[in-house]
């Protein structure tokens, strides 16, 4: 489904949200990884929560998303996995024990009024929310080269 407003003049595209488990998360492909956010045991915000957004197409997004109180075996394997692939993104302060990561020499727009970072399709704009406006925040501080005032 693809929803316009006005002031974008594009579609926006809602991506589809899948669970990870040890079971598909052979199916990530973290070359197409654009956001990645980890928040461990003890962050604040979505605690304990790990969120994916993977370009599935030129045109489309899936988030992928655990979280270690639900399945901490997923959990676990996931962070190795991010491990493995660090080398192929930027790493932000997401305040408060948060951790994004944002696929090397991409441009994410972003979008103060509404919350949240804009990747650039060819036919669309994609939109990519963090976990908490704070983590969203403190982000783009760290993107400005910002002092952030309350951090870890």
């Amino acid at each position: 489904m693809k929803v316009y407003r006005g002031t974008l003049e594009k579609p926006i595209v809602f991506p589809e949200s899948i669970v990870i488990t040890v079971e598909n998360l052979n199916s990530i492909d973290f070359d197409k990884v654009i956001y990645c956010e980890i928040s461990p045991m003890g962050a604040m915000g979505n605690e304990g929560g790990i969120l994916i957004y993977v370009l599935s197409d030129e045109d489309n997004l899936i988030t992928y998303e655990t979280n270690a109180s639900m399945d901490q075996q997923s959990f676990d394997a996931v962070l190795e996995r991010i491990d493995q692939n660090a080398n192929f993104f930027v790493n932000y302060r997401g305040g408060f024990g948060n951790y994004v990561y944002i696929k090397e020499n991409t441009q994410l727009e972003i979008d103060e009024k509404y919350g949240c970072f804009w990747y650039h399709s060819q036919n669309t704009k994609l939109r990519i929310d963090s976990s908490v406006q704070g983590v969203f925040l403190s982000v783009v501080a760290d993107m400005k080269g910002e002092a952030v005032t309350k951090d870890e």
